[in-house]
């Protein structure tokens, strides 16, 4: 076979549907394979897309990963790779707690300053990851990792202690009700904060399109040698591609807390928040790194997770089927990228 015209063809692969297909088509060789019936993937994203419970199951699982995911994007259109939503996450929400359960106010205040202290939290926990990167040239991949796991330790530290529930020692204190946000529909987990990040990620778009400082972070992001030539503070530009990162993460981390009924709370395990940060490196992979394209990947995903949960629970379908699928479908949106980085491997043009 003509190398040439293989990786021509991979171009095909670009496409989110394309992407999107292959990973159904590989969940439902899975489910063969494992013995359950292929078409049971069908029947699951039935229940997410057409059906009411699964809808709305989908449009709150779609609310912190709509965050998450537009943390991991605009770090790519700077030119980073932000993989510290996970931790950034959990710090939001454990300042979620603190504020949501210490601090007394009327009930919009209240609202207000949870979400300012969890955002406000997301933004500084990005800082030293910042100044690594600008002063001291270490890569973020590896500050924000290692800074996921401290996030992960501090959080379960203050879990079991100082914000302890002392009537349920498994999780800890419960947001009081003027900070809460009560479901849209009964018995559901839907709340408001869909909308609030809803707006976060409009916002996120008109920031990065139509503003000044939108156009130098995707200019850093696209060459900064060029950017810095044309007089563009390529550090500044970096560093708000940090702090917008770090306040939708620890949105994130507020609609997990604040907005997630009739928990209102973080469990000892931290169950509740494990995964949905690097979920997000998914979602905005289906969406391309691009706000509006996250906001329906987000939903698509947790349409997908929804399904997840109706398989396992009436069909008996392992929920590990659910993740080949989405692995599958990064795997094929990193082709194109990864033929062009075995082109120039072919042509030895890579170094190491």
């Amino acid at each position: 076979m003509n190398l040439r015209y293989f990786w021509q063809t991979l171009k095909i692969a670009e496409g989110p549907v394309f992407a999107i297909l292959i990973g159904l088509i590989a969940g439902m060789v899975v489910l063969g394979a494992s013995g359950y019936n292929p078409l049971y993937i069908f029947r699951g994203l039935e229940y997410s897309f057409f059906t009411k419970h699964g809808i709305i199951s989908a449009l709150a699982m779609a609310t912190p990963l709509m965050l998450t995911a537009i943390t991991w994007a605009v770090g790519i259109r700077a030119g980073v790779f932000n993989v510290g939503a996970e931790g950034t996450l959990m710090i939001g929400a454990v300042m979620a707690i603190a504020a949501g359960t210490l601090i007394k106010l009327p009930i919009v205040l209240h609202h207000l300053v949870v979400m300012a202290f969890a955002m406000g939290a997301g933004v500084l926990w990005t800082i030293p990851v910042a100044y690594l990167k600008i002063k001291r040239n270490v890569h973020e991949v590896v500050s924000t990792i290692m800074l996921n796991w401290v996030a992960n330790f501090l959080v379960s530290f203050l879990v079991v202690w100082p914000l302890r529930d002392p009537a349920w020692p498994m999780r800890s204190l419960k947001i009081l009700p003027t900070a809460r946000f009560q479901p849209l529909v009964a018995g559901s987990n839907l709340t408001l904060v869909f909308f609030l990040s809803l707006v976060f990620a409009l916002v996120s778009y008109v920031l990065l399109w139509h503003t000044k400082i939108g156009q130098h972070i995707r200019a850093t992001g696209f060459n900064p040698d060029t950017a810095r030539n044309c007089g563009i503070n390529v550090s500044r530009a970096t560093v708000f591609a940090f702090g917008i990162g770090g306040a939708a993460a620890g949105l994130a981390g507020y609609a997990l807390t604040a907005g997630l009924p009739p928990l209102w709370s973080i469990s000892e395990k931290l169950g509740t928040l494990v995964n949905y940060g690097f979920n997000g490196i998914c979602v905005a992979a289906i969406g391309v790194n691009h706000p509006l394209g996250i906001i329906f990947a987000a939903i698509f995903f947790g349409g997908i997770l929804s399904s997840r949960s109706y398989m396992q629970m009436f069909l008996g379908v392992a929920p590990e089927i659910t993740d080949v699928v989405a692995g599958v479908i990064v795997l094929i949106l990193a082709l194109p990228e990864l033929s062009k980085m075995f082109g120039h491997w072919r042509r030895g043009k890579v170094t190491v």
